[in-house]
């Protein structure tokens, strides 16, 4: 089967199924439908970001609905998300306004951008995951960071590219180990311990992507380096625990957790995107091919990607589908359409 049929197939399963729960799994499903530019995909996507700024909240933050519910699996039972979390929809939004230039997108992506500057911090700068507890998630480096560069490429803002430096740098430094070269997930401030340490693929994966996308913003910014150093050997040393199957387990460093698709998928794409940026050796390109085709073998008839660890993500939780896997599925595909022609169905 051709890599566009598949990736079609892909977009229209998460077009025709629009999880209302969590507005930021919406992001990277509407970056990756938008990367590959099918008019009525396009238009579905507008449609989407439309309510998402018909409902923008008055604190800023972009929204389909209350931001505030429990998490009854992983590391939190409470969960109040800050600025932090949606400002995830502000940069397909604002990667929309590039083409359609609305005063709107651009107005609603300003107030997010203003919520992200009023969210709570640790005290070394870092904007916090949640509002009950200092803490910051790896996650977040993906669902923030190239919003807040984008934005202050557009609206010729350099303190908001900064600040997005500024928050790859601290989250890496609390959650980088620096033997290994990989993300832990989660570090809280007071006390100083981090609620769940494990070496996640997905939570690399974001951390791979965020650095990606950063430096495909902002390349010559003075901390570009400090990001491509970070993404190459992440990267590397993420490559080193692939499963003979193409897939990354779950856990990392745990051949007993099962193989998930995600993570395999964030490698993929940051790998090949890493290529083209030229920060990422090209000796990974075989280990990204194997990771995406051995995804795509297993996508199914409805085009659903299967095999995902639900948010929030942690060791325990039940694999299904979700719309960030349906989303790098299909930004994987589209940077290595070029290099994988077929896939086997």
């Amino acid at each position: 089967m051709d890599t566009a049929v598949l990736a079609q197939r892909v977009a229209q399963f998460a077009l025709t199924h629009p999880d209302e729960r969590d507005c930021w799994m919406k992001a990277t499903a509407l970056s990756g439908i938008l990367a590959w530019g099918d008019p009525a995909g396009v238009e579905a996507v507008d449609g989407w970001l439309r309510r998402a700024i018909a409902t923008q909240r008055s604190n800023g933050n972009l929204n389909y609905s209350d931001a505030v519910r429990a998490i009854g699996a992983g590391h939190v039972r409470s969960f109040t998300p800050t600025a932090a979390l949606p400002a995830s929809l502000g940069y397909p939004l604002l990667r929309r306004y590039q083409q359609n230039g609305d005063a709107l997108y651009l107005e609603a992506a300003r107030r997010q951008m203003d919520a992200l500057r009023k969210s709570p911090r640790t005290s070394d700068g870092g904007i916090c995951a949640r509002a009950e507890a200092p803490e910051l998630w790896i996650d977040f480096t993906h669902l923030m960071c190239p919003f807040m560069a984008l934005y202050g490429q557009i609206a010729g803002d350099p303190d908001a590219i900064d600040e997005a430096f500024r928050q790859y740098r601290v989250h890496v430094d609390h959650l980088v180990d620096p033997r290994k070269h990989l993300a832990r997930h989660a570090w809280c401030e007071a006390p100083d311990h981090y609620p769940q340490s494990t070496f996640w693929s997905r939570g690399n994966g974001w951390l791979a992507c965020a650095s990606v996308d950063l430096v495909s913003i902002a390349p010559d910014h003075g901390d570009a380096g400090h990001v491509a150093e970070t993404c190459a050997r992440l990267l590397e040393a993420v490559a080193r625990y692939q499963d003979a199957s193409g897939y990354f387990c779950h856990v990392l460093d745990d051949p007993a957790s099962n193989l998930e698709a995600s993570g395999t998928l964030m490698f993929a794409y940051a790998v090949t995107r890493g290529i083209e940026l030229g920060i990422v050796s090209k000796s990974l390109a075989p280990a990204a091919s194997r990771a995406f085709l051995a995804v795509a073998r297993a996508v199914e008839p409805s085009g659903k990607v299967p095999g995902v660890a639900v948010p929030p993500g942690g060791p325990g939780v039940p694999f299904d589908w979700t719309l960030f896997g349906q989303g790098f599925f299909l930004l994987a595909a589209h940077h290595m359409k070029g290099e994988l022609t077929e896939v086997l169905s």
